[in-house]
């Protein structure tokens, strides 16, 4: 018999030693005739043994170093979260492919960045044959290419893939990270709801033969359906700010102010709103139950349509699991005029504070001209659900290499 693997303990006198590999780990002896009862191989070498199992032990008669460790591991890679990892995007890809979604892959470059305030695009220049160059740019989502396809007839669609957000590194996010979106046509944001519970109620089933998981030492129950509250709600009632009554950036402050809360004299009516949300809201999320946070205000950018009748609000939710946010949806927004007033608003807020000069995206107008269907939108942050099944407080140990 014949194994390999890595030595990974040998005992002080030389004549036992330990073998792992992604199987397991073997107990290795040397038989004292053949080998002298000595084992000439180093901690971590990579060696092949021959012999055979005696009493739960690898009998050794010969040894073949394979290849040496010359230094420490250098990196530190978790073979079980890798598994998880493999087991969650295998599951996520049934569980679409058995809906009969389109599993798409959509380029990662595009001609002009993502326009929304609060995110920047990694931008590289390219350069044709000709030697012109125009400054390219990584997606930070593949939601417009996505709603080309819906406009195309594409009706049901689903993504795996990286998304790339410059300048936002902190525990939970990583300026690389690996997304799900999906799209259908003639639905709406509550109908991502329900298949949201269900595609997460039963991963983990699937993962944990029940719909419970353990998060930071709290037990969080997945059964659908899950709670949902409108943003005007949870900030009234956390916070005693009524967002009916602040629509004005000047009425916003002197609630803010009147409350407590801090106000920069350079805040946008988002940058306050986003401050006193994180602070005072989010950490009293419900941390037993997901919950959905829907009608989020109209002054916050996104690509959604309005609430009927209350053009205050947009259709739109997110979704916090275990003190995480983990997913950005909406009843996307198809109306193009309107889509092209947004883009022209989010284009000259960043030529006045990043000196923007570059263009929209004429693209996606041109298929919301053409015509796309009612369609609900999801983006999913599958590396902070993979954190949520490997019960870790940060994003690095489920993402392998993730060391900037």
């Amino acid at each position: 018999m014949v194994i390999a693997g890595r030595v990974d303990y040998i005992d002080r006198d030389k004549t036992r030693a330990r073998l792992k590999d992604e199987t397991g780990v073997i107990e290795i002896e040397a038989k004292e005739d053949e080998t002298n009862n000595k084992l000439s191989f180093g901690l971590s070498d990579l060696i092949e043994c021959s012999g055979q199992v005696e009493n739960g032990h690898f009998i050794a008669t010969a040894f073949r170093l394979l290849s040496p460790s010359l230094c420490p591991a250098p990196d530190s890679i978790n073979p079980d979260i890798l598994k998880l990892r493999a087991q969650v995007l295998q599951y996520t890809r049934r569980f679409f492919d058995e809906r009969d979604f389109l599993s798409v892959d959509t380029p990662t470059f595009m001609t002009t960045p993502d326009l929304t305030p609060a995110l920047a695009s990694f931008e590289t220049p390219y350069r044709n044959d000709t030697g012109h160059t125009q400054p390219f740019y990584l997606q930070t989502s593949p939601e417009h290419y996505m709603k080309r396809l819906v406009a195309a007839g594409c009706e049901r669609i689903y993504q795996i893939c990286r998304f790339y957000r410059n300048g936002e590194r902190y525990d939970t996010h990583h300026p690389e990270f690996t997304g799900l979106e999906w799209y259908e046509a003639y639905a709406d944001y509550h109908q991502v709801m329900k298949t949201t519970e269900e595609y997460m109620s039963s991963l983990a089933v699937a993962l944990n033969q029940e719909m419970r998981i353990l998060y930071q030492d709290n037990a969080i129950d997945l059964s659908p359906p899950w709670p949902r509250q409108t943003v005007r709600e949870i900030m009234l009632a956390y916070t005693k700010i009524d967002l009916n009554k602040c629509q004005a950036v000047d009425t916003f402050f002197d609630q803010a102010t009147r409350l407590g809360y801090e106000v920069r004299n350079d805040d946008s009516w988002d940058d306050l709103f986003h401050r006193i949300f994180f602070q005072a809201v989010e950490p009293e999320l419900p941390s037993d139950r997901p919950i959905f946070l829907t009608e989020y205000p109209a002054q916050l950018p996104s690509l959604a349509r309005y609430v009927p009748d209350d053009e205050r609000y947009v259709e739109r939710f997110e979704l916090y699991i275990g003190g995480l946010e983990l997913a950005n949806a909406f009843t996307e927004l198809t109306d193009p005029a309107e889509q092209r007033r947004r883009f022209e608003a989010d284009r000259k807020l960043k030529q006045d504070v990043e000196g923007y000069d570059g263009g929209i995206d004429e693209a996606l107008l041109a298929a919301l001209d053409y015509g796309m269907p009612p369609t609900g939108g999801i983006a999913l942050g599958l590396d902070r659900l993979i954190m949520l099944f490997a019960d870790t407080p940060i994003i690095d140990p489920v993402i392998p290499f993730r060391n900037f």
